[in-house]
């Protein structure tokens, strides 16, 4: 009885909480999301370009949730990654696990709360930038006038690569046919 309740409190909590993009869309746990769109700044002259995720947290629980977002640095090469989740914005440009400070979702949202993620590569930077880095929602609770993470909730990996998808260069002796399909098929 007791594994039975403990596998029904995780399979609650996985459906608590969500990763959603733009359009509300769920992402479902264990995802991983590549971001290759590299755009201009115009209001921030010292970070011109970056690559934005579009990815928002959702509570779609009746009960407001006290939330910390863990993020795992995996690897990262010419440029920062930057998180702005509740009121502080963090920036890391080092392989590591990092935590954000609490935020309180509210029940049942539509949308979610926007991570504000984004990579930003370097100006001077001598390759292509890019870093891999796994998200994880945690609920929180207050412990000892701290917030700290309490159950865990779904994970996604997000893959910044500066290096579009696609057929870029190829460099071969051999002939090499493939297809081109558009979007109408």
């Amino acid at each position: 009885l007791f594994y039975a309740m403990l596998l029904g409190i995780t399979t609650l909590m996985a459906q608590t909480l969500e990763f959603v993009d733009a359009t509300g869309k769920v992402i479902a746990n264990g995802s991983t999301v590549t971001i290759n769109k590299l755009e201009n700044n115009p209001d921030s002259p010292e970070f011109p370009k970056y690559m934005p995720s579009g990815i928002f947290a959702r509570n779609v629980s009746d009960t407001p949730q006290h939330v910390i977002l863990s993020c795992k640095i995996k690897n990262i090469k010419e440029g920062d990654i930057q998180v702005c989740f509740g009121e502080s914005c963090d920036v890391w440009d080092v392989v590591g696990n990092y935590k954000t400070e609490e935020v309180l979702l509210k029940a049942k949202m539509s949308k979610g709360k926007s991570l504000d993620i984004k990579f930003v590569p370097e100006d001077d930077r001598e390759d292509k930038a890019h870093c891999t880095v796994v998200l994880q929602l945690f609920t929180a609770k207050e412990e000892g006038g701290e917030w700290v993470t309490d159950k865990s909730g779904p994970s996604i990996t997000l893959v910044f690569d500066e290096t579009p998808t696609g057929i870029g260069t190829l460099n071969t002796d051999k002939t090499i046919n493939y297809n081109i399909y558009s979007l109408d098929g």
